[in-house]
Parts: C-alpha cells; structure tokens; sequence
C-alpha cells in the first residue's frame, strides 16, 4: 500500500494493526445505522491517513474504543498517533492512558520511532512511562515458561525423529509464530519444540535476547523436558528461528549449549560477542547452517558480515537474501528451510 512519505506509519504501530485483524462485529447504534467489522473500521483509519485526515482517523478511532474492546491496544496507539500528527499532544497522552485505564500497557519498543518524540517530549510523557513500567513489572512476575510441541504426522513412539527447536521472534509469542514456521519436512519427519521466552516486552509478546543466559537455560529446559516425553533422535538435533530467535539459536550454536547438527534462522541480529574462534569451534564439531535474511532487513551489512565469516572459518553456511522485502518473513519460507534442513542433513 502506498503511504505519504511525510507521514510514514511507524512499522510496529502498522504491525499492530494488522495483527489485530480478527473481524469484530461493532454495536450499529454506535456506529451509525450499519453494523461493519473491525477490519472495515481500520480500512476507513487508514484510507483517512492516507489522505492526510487526521482528526477524521482520531474521531473514527476514538468511538471504536468501546465498540471493540478487543482491539483496545491498537486503537490507542493508533489514536494517540493521530494525535502525534496533529500535534495535539495531550490527546496522545489521554489515548495511551485510555488503554492503562481498560488494563492494556504497551511494548518496550512502541514508542522508539522518532515519530513519537514530540509526544515524548511532553510533560505528560514521564508519568504515562511510569505507569507503562510499573504495569510491565506486574505483568512479569507471573510470567511462565511455555512449550508448545508439534509431532509428525503418523508419530510412533516406537521410531526416533529428528528434533526441531523452533524459536519466536522479539515481540512475538507461539501462538504468532507457529503459523510463520513450519514445512513439509517438518510436518513429516520432525517432532518441533516451540518454547515461548519468558522475557515479557509486550502484553502477550516475549524476547529472547534480554537475557541470553537465561535464555540457553529455558531453550535446555525445553529441549529436555521433549527428549523426556518423546520418542527424539539427539544425534539429529536442529534449532533456528526469527529475529530474536535466531539470534537466541546461534548463541546456542556457538556457545555449544546443545549438541546440535544445524541450524535455520531468518533476519538475525549478530550476537553479542560473536567471534570467528566460536564460528570455527562450532564447524569443528560437524554443524552447518543456513542464515536466511531479507534485502530491506536493516541488519543486511551485519549479516552478511556474519556469514563471510562463518564461511571463512570453516563453518559450512548457505546465506539467501530474499528480494523486495523488509524485516519479516518470506512467502516462500517453507521451501527455504526445507532446502536448508536437506543440506544440513547432508543433501546437496
């Protein structure tokens, strides 16, 4: 979709608009004489952005805060943008305290945009914070790990599969990044791990790169607690996943804190401390990887960077950029770590 480029929508604001897109029938005594669906409502707000109508998109924003409860996080953000792009500041605040009020509270990462300064700079800013924070640190002390396990098709407890640790990406949890990462070969011949962090960002979105440590000891947890319950081959173990994930699935690869054979990640950072003795240890012991990326990921130069030297110190590494695409996940995904997980296991 086209957007002015005066006015970008920050990518995580547009993200969560999309991921609220469960269609929601509204009240019609609240929305004029038509019932319509959330996804309606949200085509209106952004066609009225689009066309630079901000304090249309607001007044549409602000009546869908009681008609659907269900998206009251997206609502307030994106009403408190509007309001950003209007330059009525404190409407913006009222929007965000709107949503603390109803028991919402926002990610660690929402408001980093340089779009958001203005609000930030607002008196107001530092109060709404606190609440943001002390209603995080709530929300964190009840956290529990999560580990949510897909076996093959056919599973017979009497066979040894192949294991496939699968890890979410910063801001994400399972049930989002289930539907992102899987395969035939998965489906078919892999028993999957998909454990969820414990490292809370967002109300229901988890990071694994707050703390590696403790994250090498949630990803051992879950990896033990499926080799106890389920008919796995260790010698056949895999680990991968996006962004944080991958991130998380290296550290575990050259810190050697599993035995694996190989790995699969999308659009990772480089890991703190990342060396070229690690990526030799690591091709050392027999790994191959493939670090998949994307032409418009802003850590394109990193990666790269990464893989000429993993390459360079012997680890076997296929690095695919995919065209025409940011910081996500590619259509063709399946087919890429299906060809990377044929590699590892010594395919061509």
């Amino acid at each position: 979709m086209c957007r002015p480029s005066r006015f970008p929508i920050p990518p995580f604001v547009f993200w969560i608009i999309l991921l609220s897109g469960a269609a929601v029938v509204g009240n019609p005594g609240q929305v004029g004489a038509q019932e319509r669906t959330y996804l309606e409502m949200r085509a209106e707000v952004v066609e009225l952005y689009d066309q630079e109508k901000f304090s249309e998109a607001a007044a549409v924003l602000e009546a869908a805060l009681e008609i659907y409860p269900d998206h009251l996080m997206a609502n307030c953000i994106n009403l408190a943008l509007m309001n950003v792009l209007m330059g009525t500041l404190d409407g913006s605040l009222a929007a965000l305290e709107y949503g603390l009020d109803h028991g919402i509270w926002y990610g660690k990462y929402t408001f980093l945009d340089p779009i958001w300064t203005p609000m930030k700079e607002h008196s107001g800013w530092l109060a709404v914070e606190a609440r943001i924070e002390e209603a995080k640190t709530a929300a964190a002390r009840i956290v529990k790990p999560r580990l949510e396990v897909v076996l093959p098709e056919g599973y017979d407890p009497d066979r040894r599969y192949p294991l496939f640790l699968a890890l979410h990406g910063g801001g994400e949890n399972v049930d989002l990044f289930m539907p992102n990462w899987h395969s035939p070969t998965l489906a078919s011949e892999f028993i999957v791990a998909f454990p969820q962090s414990t490292q809370l960002i967002a109300m229901d979105g988890y990071n694994w790169t707050e703390d590696i440590d403790l994250s090498l000891e949630e990803i051992g947890s879950a990896y033990r607690q499926v080799a106890d319950r389920y008919s796995v081959d260790t010698d056949e173990i895999l680990v991968g996943g996006f962004s944080s994930g991958g991130v998380a699935s290296l550290e575990v690869v050259l810190k050697n804190a599993l035995d694996v054979k190989g790995f699969v990640v999308l659009c990772p950072a480089m890991p703190e401390g990342f060396s070229a003795d690690e990526a030799r240890s690591a091709g050392g012991r027999g790994v191959r990887g493939t670090l998949l990326t994307t032409e418009m990921d802003g850590r394109l130069d990193q990666q790269r960077e990464m893989a000429d030297i993993m390459k360079g110190e012997g680890l076997p590494l296929v690095f695919h950029v995919t065209p025409d695409i940011g910081h996500w996940y590619p259509e063709d995904l399946a087919g890429l770590i299906d060809q990377a997980i044929t590699r590892i296991r010594g395919g061509s």
